[in-house]
């Protein structure tokens, strides 16, 4: 994800307290504290019912106290330190080595896989697939901030439940240190209104998610490599996948959250109307990317090195993210490619006024070969898979035999999927292209009538059965 600054759905206006006791009075201590243990023990059930073990529920605590201790451990070594400052600076380092390093590790040893995409069962996962890579990162930046004196050490309890607090868990948003004070001043209220914009939010990203997500998952072809069409098609399918899987995800977390209280960050804002890759990173995945911006990109700009090649950032934090991804040679390219681009038009092309023709069809070749990139982590079968792209046999073929070609897409999916398929995305891309043109708050325009479509299209196409989360890790 590029350092860029985010849009103004993704700013939060939260200040944590400098302690709990100033948010809250003696009397009503205790209080908040029921609500909040009251909102841990929904977390619990919902992740027990959503992980089906117990072990990894007692993974997920023994990660959190031991994050939690080790940050205890730190303050008070601080405290009783000759050279306190000398030291926390050591310690802020030590903290992102130590996760960077653990990470790693897991992801080179198999216990943890990459993210290519490919469906999974959360239950037949190992415990640490479970909302580790998100979960990893806020607990490495409460604890940065906390060395950082950014913010104060939250208690077990508050730490514990920012980190579990279910909405959010599996794949964000990330919320910033800052979503400390929201869950430390949380209350359970019965509030309709708040319920049933909530409830619009939930209906809107199961929509996303379950059917046009469902729907898409069914051109997902990895094996093949040597046919243009099929491999064409299923890039496409599977770029669009993504965003309604990952962001149906996100919908849903903002929606049963607003139900109980705390608002989260709005993950997405109409990516694939953004024109050009600055504007797309800026919209895709943005609690993620205000992570990078603030823990890569600005210490790298701000040390010795970054001074110098400080335009060169973006390479870092796309590098940084790729390995977040996964550490294989397909994600290095990913980082690679992705940042080329992004350097691209932000120092060159943006300066020129093109047509708009030619600005859109740039804006979807690097978005479509670099979720081929993402999506394969095959390296010999990625690159045949290139060579078939570019071969001018194959796409004189398809363009030259229309009949063939429109009978063979027919084929790639039971019957009647195109054309639920078409409705279903042609109804959702309109719809976010208003929104834009009118310049409304993200997603709003689905709340009108459009919700009775949504609500109607769920009920008729739901079905049993599921594709898997697509962020889940092999």
């Amino acid at each position: 994800m590029p350092p860029v600054r985010l849009p103004s759905i993704a700013e939060s206006t939260f200040e944590l307290p400098r302690s709990g006791a100033d948010s809250a009075t003696r009397s009503d201590l205790p209080i908040a504290l029921g609500h909040r243990y009251g909102l841990l023990a929904l977390s619990a059930v919902a992740l027990a019912l959503l992980a089906g073990s117990p072990h990894i529920l007692a993974f997920i605590l023994l990660t959190v106290a031991t994050s939690h201790g080790a940050l205890t451990l730190t303050e008070h070594a601080l405290q009783h330190a000759a050279a306190p400052e000398r030291l926390r600076h050591w310690a802020i380092r030590g903290n992102w080595t130590i996760w960077t390093v653990s990470f790693v590790t897991l992801e080179l040893t198999g216990a943890v896989g990459t993210l290519t995409g490919n469906s999974a069962s959360l239950i037949d996962q190992w415990a640490v697939t479970l909302g580790l890579p998100f979960y990893v990162l806020s607990m490495a930046a409460v604890n940065a901030d906390v060395l950082g004196r950014k913010i104060p050490k939250p208690e077990f309890s508050l730490y514990l439940l920012y980190v579990t607090y279910f909405p959010k868990f599996l794949s964000g948003p990330i919320e910033r240190p800052a979503f400390l004070a929201v869950l430390e001043n949380f209350r359970f209220t019965i509030d309709w209104a708040r319920f049933d914009r909530g409830a619009r939010w939930l209906l809107l990203g199961a929509f996303y998610k379950f059917i046009v997500g469902r729907l898409l998952a069914r051109f997902y072809f990895p094996e093949v490599a040597d046919d243009t069409l099929t491999l064409s098609i299923g890039i496409i399918a599977f770029e669009l996948r993504v965003y309604f899987d990952l962001c149906g995800y996100s919908l849903m977390a903002y929606g049963i959250s607003l139900m109980l209280g705390p608002q989260l960050t709005l993950n997405f804002n109409h990516p694939f109307f953004a024109g050009n890759v600055r504007d797309f990173w800026r919209a895709w995945h943005i609690s993620l990317g205000r992570w990078f911006h603030l823990y890569v990109y600005e210490p790298f700009r701000a040390s010795s090195v970054g001074a110098r090649w400080a335009k060169y950032a973006p390479l870092c934090v796309f590098l940084v993210s790729a390995a977040w991804h996964g550490i294989t040679p397909n994600f290095f390219l990913w980082g690679l490619f992705h940042a080329g681009a992004f350097l691209l038009y932000a120092n060159v092309l943006r300066r020129y006024q093109w047509p708009k023709l030619v600005g859109w069809m740039a804006f979807f070749a690097v978005l479509l070969f670099g979720r081929l990139l993402f999506m394969d982590d095959d390296l010999p079968r990625l690159l045949t898979k290139f060579g078939t792209l570019i071969d001018p046999w194959q796409w004189t073929a398809i363009i030259g035999s229309p009949t063939e070609t429109m009978h063979r897409l027919l084929q790639l999916a039971p019957s009647g999927t195109w054309q639920m398929l078409i409705a279903g995305i042609g109804f959702v891309l309109f719809t976010e292209w208003q929104n834009v043109q009118r310049k409304l708050p993200a997603y709003s325009l689905f709340f009108g009538w459009r919700m009775v479509v949504v609500i109607a299209a769920i009920l008729l196409m739901a079905s049993n059965g599921s594709e898997g989360m697509i962020y889940a890790r092999q």
